[in-house]
């Protein structure tokens, strides 16, 4: 539904907004995007020009996303909105990261037919920004994918891992304070959907035996560190077009989720 593969599910006019609150944009994505389908036959570069469309349309299928996981709604509001706007550019790069991988594209899948193509000239700030975020995304995490076969499902009950996974920062150790009801609901979806995802494993790879099935599962959270480092390149990189403006980025949901959500406790 998210990736609005079919035309009766989407406006066939693009539009996006950045100024929406954080709490319109999760309740209401569509303010944020028109659900243009991800997949298209035509496919154009990333530039300045259109870096916010390509933007407003992730944001906007990651909060459609999230608005179907069942454990957000028994959260409290303030500290959903702090787990998915801490979550965002983690998902949203494993979502990259999987388009990617499926297209066996050698630059970036960007959704909605923007794509960034390493043989096309990129402005300056551009070429920075989305060649940080392949090096690590080819050499690290769709490695992995190619390595194992990544299956569909297996990248669906993953990216429900990572949500709910707690914040992992190679450089800094940074415990986010959630109010203890809400860590005990994220605790026990993180093992709801770990056991989900190795009984999919086993059932969907019976010939694996006992050893194999774990080193499958090691290999699938062994990306969990590279998207917490894409997670900082991407809001990095984007914190810095924000503040400079680059391809109009400044708005009041741009500033809410990569300028202010780190002095949300």
């Amino acid at each position: 539904y998210c990736d609005a593969p079919h035309e009766s599910y989407y406006e066939a006019t693009p539009s996006c907004s950045i100024d929406v609150s954080i709490e319109e944009a999760f309740h209401f994505p569509q303010k944020i995007s028109t659900r243009l389908p991800t997949e298209t036959s035509n496919s154009r570069q990333i530039t300045l020009t259109n870096l916010k469309r390509m933007w407003c349309r992730l944001v906007s299928h990651y909060f459609e996303w999230v608005g179907g996981v069942p454990e957000l709604r028994l959260m409290d509001v303030r500290e959903r909105i702090k787990l998915v706007t801490r979550q965002l550019c983690k998902i949203i790069c494993l979502t990259i990261s999987f388009w990617t991988y499926q297209r066996g594209h050698d630059g970036l899948i960007l959704g909605s037919g923007i794509c960034f193509n390493p043989k096309e000239n990129q402005d300056e700030v551009i070429r920075n920004y989305v060649n940080s975020l392949a090096s690590v995304i080819h050499t690290h995490v769709i490695s992995t994918f190619r390595r194992i076969g990544l299956t569909r499902e297996e990248y669906l009950l993953l990216k429900l891992v990572v949500l709910f996974e707690r914040e992992l920062n190679i450089f800094i150790t940074l415990d986010v304070y959630f109010l203890p009801a809400d860590r005990l609901i994220m605790e026990s979806a993180l093992t709801k959907y770990r056991s989900a995802l190795v009984s999919h494993v086993k059932c969907s790879h019976p010939d694996l035996d006992h050893e194999a099935v774990l080193q499958r599962i090691l290999a699938l959270l062994g990306a969990l560190p590279y998207l917490e480092i894409l997670s900082q390149l991407d809001n990095m990189h984007l914190a810095d077009m924000i503040l400079r403006n680059n391809g109009n980025m400044q708005g009041r949901l741009t500033n809410e989720i990569h300028l202010n959500s780190i002095r949300i406790d």
